[in-house]
């Protein structure tokens, strides 16, 4: 591939062996690509604090996808944000409505490197390494702040009105949202809402364009449904071998290896080329 290539990579179960460490056959390969003069692209739902150790790790200047495309960020100076897609504080009133507060058993909203909590979050690792990572205070249910917002992530016990409630999310048109079971192994489903006009893809493209890069010459990396558009609309979109197993029959591109095998390293190693011993 002789051509300048944008290569975006999710980091949770894509890039990172775990909560902390990015895979070091993955990095070593990132690094090399970016010495080559390709761009390498963070993309993530995380927000700076959470994102910054793994893009100093990687040396990059190139700008960061995060908080699911809510932020595009230029990390490698004052941290500034040429773009923001934000759920705005009305509309955010709006989605919380349907949502009865008695079944709401945790919640967080992120505002750039701002984020605000209710209930515990002390079963997640994940979430406990957001609070401390970024400006973090807490709020009652009853109180919460409004505020316009990168995304909201909720977890509501699975009773009948959970089933309604996404029923309803489903018919309004200023967001988007996926959910999934809570991975607590309570019985709880995981919901993560934002603007419609935040996603990853929009921040990728934002960032393709910055650097005058083609859609075709864009390769992504991802494993869950927040990955999905950049993994559809890409060049080439790989979905990680530990990904969904429904985005892995959408997407069709599936990597040879796990995240804590070096998957996404050892597919650029094949595409571009390069040598196993970078």
């Amino acid at each position: 591939m002789d051509r300048v290539h944008l290569i975006a990579v999710d980091l949770d179960f894509t890039a990172l062996d775990n909560l902390y460490e990015l895979n070091d056959i993955t990095a070593r390969v990132l690094k090399k690509l970016a010495e080559l003069g390709h761009k390498v692209v963070i993309a993530t739902a995380r927000p700076p604090g959470m994102t910054l150790p793994h893009y100093r790790r990687l040396e990059l200047d190139t700008l960061a996808v995060l908080c699911n495309g809510a932020d595009v960020v230029d990390l490698s100076r004052d941290g500034s944000v040429p773009e923001t897609r934000y759920l705005s504080a009305p509309d955010l009133d709006k989605v919380l409505s349907i949502f009865p507060t008695e079944i709401i058993d945790k919640m967080g909203m992120e505002r750039y490197d701002d984020v605000y909590i209710y209930g515990d979050m002390s079963e997640s690792n994940y979430h406990m390494e957001l609070i401390e990572q970024t400006n973090s205070q807490f709020f009652d249910i009853k109180d919460i702040p409004k505020i316009d917002v990168g995304r909201v992530f909720i977890w509501v016990r699975n009773v009948p009105e959970t089933t309604e409630i996404i029923g309803q999310l489903e018919k309004m048109d200023n967001i988007s949202f996926y959910y999934r079971e809570a991975r607590s192994g309570k019985d709880q489903t995981y919901i993560s809402i934002q603007s419609i006009l935040a996603n990853k893809w929009y921040g990728v493209m934002k960032v393709a364009e910055h650097y005058g890069i083609a859609r075709e010459n864009i390769i992504t990396f991802g494993d869950e449904l927040n990955d999905k558009m950049m993994l559809e609309k890409a060049g080439l979109g790989f979905v990680m071998k530990n990904g969904r197993d429904d985005l892995k029959e959408q997407i069709g591109n599936i990597t040879s290896y796990t995240n804590t095998e070096g998957g996404v390293g050892r597919e650029l190693i094949r595409l571009f080329n390069l040598p196993d011993k970078i």
